[in-house]
């Protein structure tokens, strides 16, 4: 079985719907929802909980605090199947935390509490154990202050000379910056972004405008998720739009991570990009339709069948 190992952050999610509205001090005090539901998130938990319930071989690095989330979010990534033995436990310092807003349409809102994201540095990780694996997927790019731009950038160009195939994602997270994302493309077999986010920092531009850029900065294949739009693969001089599936939407948080899920594990089964775009859809599909990250995600064959399906 191939191996993939997650760079990322760890996030003890509160998720609570449906939620109507946010209340307002002195006018409207309190808001009620009917659940609320403790989950593992964050980029890492996401889409390593995704490729390890698709019987996947995965682990990850990252860093928690040594409190009562820090434990839970270990404990349900081994019960998901996980390697967590690459996780980092700081005493005194809190584990991320994020209180996830469901919308009646399905979309969310984010409270967060960063944590150990802020400390989380290059000392944390056991790097031979890290570049132990057949890809590195560096996750959450923008929400690890001490680990993008140059020290993220050393890793990939590692990994790679390693013979390790990259990948990277990006998170809203403290705000997009173009020079820590450029400074790590160039080092970046694949780049899994959302155009939402990137048009932050390139206003204005189309699809294949952002494509063209970022293959000219040497990454290898790309990848930019449109939401309901789809995707476009971008590889060498072809483009191709790949539209999503039919779901349900209950819960669209961390649908971006199952998505990188299902493309990655289609990657490592042999896939071909286009290809591994259509099974990331169909990963993405599963996800939406339950509350939480990675919960409603089931095993590889399943994934792929839904995908020849189309439904």
């Amino acid at each position: 079985m191939p191996r993939i190992n997650c760079i990322g952050i760890l996030v003890t999610d509160a998720l609570s719907g449906p939620l109507e509205r946010y209340p307002e001090p002195r006018r409207v005090s309190q808001v009620v929802t009917k659940s609320i539901r403790f989950a593992a998130g964050g980029g890492a938990a996401n889409t390593g909980g995704a490729l390890a319930r698709m019987g996947m071989d995965v682990g990850v690095f990252s860093k928690v605090g040594d409190d009562p989330n820090g434990a839970f979010l270990q404990k349900e990534l081994k019960q998901a199947g996980v390697d967590t033995r690459g996780v980092r436990v700081a005493k005194g310092e809190s584990t991320p935390f994020t209180f996830v807003g469901i919308h009646l349409d399905g979309d969310r809102t984010f409270i967060h509490t960063p944590g150990t994201n802020l400390t989380f540095c290059p000392a944390d990780l056991d790097l031979e154990a890290l570049f132990a694996t057949d890809t590195l997927f560096y996750h959450d790019c923008w929400v690890l202050p001490k680990l993008d731009g140059a020290p993220g950038a050393q890793l990939l160009a590692e990994a790679q000379r390693r013979g390790v195939k990259t990948a990277l994602d990006e998170c809203w997270g403290l705000g997009p910056r173009r020079d820590l994302l450029e400074t790590m493309l160039p080092h970046c077999d694949y780049f899994l972004p959302s155009v939402d986010d990137l048009l932050a920092i390139y206003p204005k531009w189309q699809p294949e405008r952002m494509t063209d850029h970022f293959l000219a900065l040497g990454v290898k294949t790309v990848v930019l998720k449109q939401g309901k739009a789809g995707c476009l693969v971008a590889h060498g001089k072809e483009r191709t739009t790949v539209p999503v599936l039919p779901a349900k939407v209950v819960d669209t948080t961390g649908a971006g991570d199952c998505w990188d899920a299902g493309f990655l594990a289609a990657l490592l089964h042999g896939e071909e990009v286009v290809a591994a775009a259509k099974i990331g859809h169909a990963c993405a599909a599963f996800g939406i339709e339950y509350v939480g990250g990675s919960t409603g995600i089931p095993d590889y064959a399943a994934v792929r069948w839904r995908m020849k399906l189309g439904v």
